[in-house]
């Protein structure tokens, strides 16, 4: 057992190891590292071989034409006004914006159907399908004229979901849902006798009486899809999450970063020396002069037990993961669920498309295949009895396509390429008030559990904030361990 301790000039600066490389730790990592009074020695962990935030990405070698494309996965697509706080940071960062225009698809599916994926030329009209959604309603009611030569079916159905979609918006800017305001909770128990009046999205559509079929085939698809979760868990989250998601992003265009998410990640760690990858974080632990972290490190085909004091840590993980290393967290933070979701890239048989297989930081691909042109996006959502789930289809340029389900595990398909992993963190009434109590408890007293930063510990991510699991939170969290080392936010000035 190897025991490292600070010598040196690095004794003089406060060490801070993060944990965790997505979006939330390595902005974490960012600000510390520029901060202007230069505190801060940062230290990343990540138990990959590459930083966690573009590690799901892949590079596509179109043998026909000899050129190589980056893929992110997932998109992380995001507009501004929900995303204010993602987007100031791309601003700072000198990230541009691309915009991306979607086709939408809502399709039934059988299980049989979990291993059939319709061709791209077949998208559109691929079994099951519905209901077909490109344009934005004015532009298809006064410029489309196949709108109107199309069946009276066809138009009714379309006139039936712009009121639906409208009387939607209206209750979310005009009735709130009802929420209660976060209190000191004296322990667990009392934070989760504490819940009458935080309204689910299941009791929200009830009291607005949304029309049942707008909701199970139109509205759930599409918000299960971005929280990648089944119907039913999507109702189970709070009320509040999804109007302020609808709210934020009314009207607003949809974007990625251009050039990919590669090179987000770039910026954001470009300068940070002491990165340790390969390494899995077994156990964090208070002790007498800071905190000490037990890790395991893979080198080649050995692995090596060590652990290292810092001064403060960050938890850029789930929190599954951080109540298995971080032990006073468990109570609160054990109890928050989440799911396992797969996302594959599949590509047809005569594409002439293969996966680059990489190992470095730096893709050998442009993220060049959101040209501006349309993409389908297909929601295919399987109806059983035993759960209502809704997986989609992302059909890109050249023939690819990406899917994504709310499962741990999906069925072989012919033309994968690839499969991808993810933990995705939900959002219920009851996980709502504990993270509200691990995040804006006043954490002075003593006998309230663990609160974010006692011990010198702070956890950040998406989940961490009172907001739908998405990009913002990362942000948000970030900011708020910056702010509580007393770093200034550079994109706030």
């Amino acid at each position: 057992m190897q025991h490292h301790q600070p010598q040196g000039e690095a004794a003089r600066r406060s060490r801070v190891a993060i944990i965790g490389t997505g979006l939330a730790g390595l902005t974490t990592a960012y600000l510390l590292h520029h901060d202007e009074q230069k505190r801060y020695e940062v230290t990343l962990f990540e138990q990959a071989q590459k930083f966690s935030l573009d590690a799901a990405s892949v590079t596509i070698k179109n043998e026909k034409t000899g050129t190589a494309e980056r893929i992110d996965i997932p998109p992380r697509s995001f507009c501004r006004g929900y995303y204010d706080n993602l987007c100031r940071m791309y601003d700072h960062l000198g990230v541009p914006f691309q915009r991306i225009q979607l086709i939408w698809v809502f399709a039934k599916a059988s299980a049989a159907a979990q291993s059939q994926i319709p061709s791209p030329e077949a998208a559109e009209t691929m079994p099951g399908s519905y209901f077909i959604y490109g344009k934005r309603l004015h532009e298809m009611l006064l410029i489309s004229p196949h709108f109107w030569r199309g069946s009276l079916k066809n138009i009714l159905q379309t006139l039936y979901l712009a009121i639906c979609h409208i009387w939607l918006f209206a209750a979310c800017f005009f009735l709130p849902p009802l929420t209660i305001q976060p209190e000191k909770y004296m322990d667990v128990k009392s934070a989760t006798k504490s819940l009458h009046g935080c309204e689910s999205f299941r009791q929200y559509l009830d009291r607005i009486r949304l029309p049942q079929q707008y909701v199970l085939y139109y509205l759930l698809p599409v918000l299960s899809i971005i929280c990648s979760c089944s119907h039913a868990e999507m109702l189970d989250f709070p009320a509040s999450d999804v109007t302020g998601f609808m709210k934020g992003s009314f009207l607003q265009k949809t974007y990625v970063a251009q050039g990919g998410i590669n090179r987000v990640q770039s910026t954001l760690s470009e300068g940070i020396d002491d990165v340790r990858l390969e390494t899995r974080v077994t156990k964090v632990e208070r002790v007498d002069g800071g905190v000490l972290i037990r890790y395991e490190r893979t080198e080649g085909d050995t692995r090596s037990a060590s652990e290292e004091l810092f001064d403060r840590v960050v938890l850029a993980v789930s929190p599954n993961v951080a109540a298995a290393i971080f032990n006073p967290s468990k109570p609160k933070l054990g109890v928050i669920p989440t799911v396992p979701v797969t996302s594959t890239v599949l590509a047809p048989a005569n594409a002439g498309l293969s996966l680059v297989h990489e190992k470095s930081h730096v893709p050998s691909g442009e993220c060049s295949y959101r040209r501006g042109d349309p993409q389908v996006m297909v929601f295919r959502t399987t109806y059983s009895e035993s759960v209502v789930q809704t997986e989609s289809l992302h059909y890109l340029s050249g023939g690819l396509i990406v899917r994504t389900s709310p499962l741990g595990d999906v069925p072989e398909v012919k033309g994968t390429l690839d499969t991808s992993r993810f933990t995705r963190t939900l959002r219920t009434t009851e996980s709502r008030s504990m993270v509200q109590s691990v995040m804006e408890a006043n954490g002075d007293g003593e006998g309230k559990g663990w609160v974010n930063g006692r011990d010198d510990v702070w956890v950040v991510g998406s989940w961490c904030w009172d907001g739908m699991v998405l990009l913002e939170g990362c942000i948000v969290s970030a900011m708020r361990v910056a702010r509580d080392f007393g770093v200034a936010i550079p994109w706030q000035r």
